[in-house]
């Protein structure tokens, strides 16, 4: 499987609301901040420009919840270092 590692936490949020499934999550080697993967795509990288160009709506309730569950598994990763 092909995986593009994601660290920004916003970015993350929008495209787990959009459907894309995190396949695994990492600490760096310094455990700083969490390195978490998805399927490369052509639909992954087209999430990613509708992101950085801000062409794409969410539902705010998706977004929210996604916010939480992204939120719940990063503290997740801070407590095993």
């Amino acid at each position: 499987m092909n995986l593009e590692v994601i660290t920004d936490k916003d970015l993350i949020v929008f495209l787990v609301a959009k459907g894309f499934k995190i396949k695994r999550v990492r600490k760096d080697r310094r455990g700083n901040r969490s390195l978490l993967y998805f399927e490369k795509s052509r639909q992954l990288e087209k999430a990613i420009l509708d992101f950085v160009n801000k062409t794409e709506m969410i539902n705010i309730n998706e977004y929210q919840a996604a916010e939480r569950r992204v939120k719940t598994l990063l503290s997740m990763q801070k407590t095993n270092r």
